[in-house]
């Protein structure tokens, strides 16, 4: 079994350093515990409404405070959320980090640029959902937004494992609250591909926004294995059992038919 955690923390806005020790604090709980992998929020490192602020607290792969994660994250994989700069472009982005070392980084397609969500104007797109391969498995990554489009499903349909992680603020859409709207997103890898999913969202409040926490590790046929409390930081932890996965996508049609419409590439 895959035995996961999910950090739901409540970063600090703009204060690296402080959630960069809560990192490192979640990190070592987290290998107390026996962990194979933690994974953390959105922009866990810097808070969401970095605004003008963002190159500021942006990183490169070989800053100071990137270091300090690989090196404690050794014995341990790990996904994060950062702004990462690459030449003077700054990307919304998750880092997969494995053995003390930068596996692979999602950067974020999908930017909302509607309501309170403003995300264009300080960052730039990623151009592709291109999984990640881990002694652990295949992980298909999303940020966020990226997860209200069904193409980045179905580039992640052969993957071991979907990752979402979010700062998902407590709303109404139409008549159905967030919190259940975000769950049935978390649904959907299980239900069509049999594909266990990982949901990390963040608690906290930022300039009146409210993050409701509540993250999901999902089993490949929709079980709900672990799930966060509302408003409150822990650290959420469940056993995957691959064997179910196995089961699941046997039984997918829709996978099958899937993958054999793509020929080689389904590999």
């Amino acid at each position: 079994p895959l035995k996961v955690g999910i950090a739901q923390i409540k970063p600090k806005l703009l204060n690296i350093q402080e959630n960069l020790k809560k990192h490192l604090d979640y990190l070592e709980m987290a290998k107390g515990k026996g962990l194979d992998l933690l994974v953390f929020p959105e922009l866990s490192l810097t808070g969401y409404l970095t605004n003008w602020i963002t190159p500021i607290v942006s990183l490169s792969e070989g800053s100071k405070e990137m270091n300090e994660i690989l090196e404690k994250a050794k014995g341990i994989s790990l996904i994060f959320g950062a702004i990462i700069e690459d030449r003077g472009q700054f990307y919304n982005s998750a880092i997969f980090v494995e053995d003390g070392k930068i596996l692979g980084i999602h950067r974020k397609v999908y930017l909302p640029t509607y309501g309170m969500f403003d995300e264009g104007r300080y960052f730039t797109r990623g151009k592709s959902f291109s999984p990640i391969e881990s002694k652990l498995g295949r992980f298909g990554i999303l940020i966020c937004e990226d997860a209200w489009h069904l193409d980045a499903y179905l580039e992640y349909s052969n993957c071991d494992y979907i990752v979402i992680i979010s700062n998902n603020p407590l709303r109404g859409v139409g008549e159905r609250s967030s919190i259940e709207v975000w769950h049935t997103l978390a649904g959907i890898p299980p239900l069509f591909f049999g594909t266990p999913t990982i949901y990390a969202n963040r608690v906290g409040v930022e300039d009146g926004i409210i993050f409701f926490g509540r993250s999901r590790i999902v089993d490949g046929d929709g079980r709900v294995l672990a799930e966060g409390k509302e408003f409150e930081e822990e650290l959420v932890i469940a056993e995957i059992n691959p064997y179910t996965s196995r089961a699941m996508r046997f039984r997918s049609a829709t996978l099958r038919e899937h993958l054999n419409a793509l020929g080689k590439d389904a590999r």
